[in-house]
């Protein structure tokens, strides 16, 4: 797998980790400090994702 591939997984990994919390936070009643991490997972997601999105400009310019 290419580097940018990688990334594109790893993001998609914590969006979904994160979109499961949030969803499970609206069925069940979770802890605060489980609830807590969906934010930095999902700030994370976008970075990561920002960052493929570069490098897959940059690969199609050279």
């Amino acid at each position: 797998m290419r580097k940018v591939n990688i990334l594109q997984f790893i993001a998609s990994i914590c969006l979904l980790i994160g979109s499961i919390i949030n969803l499970l936070n609206l069925l069940i009643e979770i802890p605060f400090a489980l609830y807590f991490c969906t934010g930095p997972l999902l700030l994370l997601s976008v970075i990561l994702f920002g960052v493929a999105i570069v490098r897959q400009i940059k690969n199609k310019k050279e």
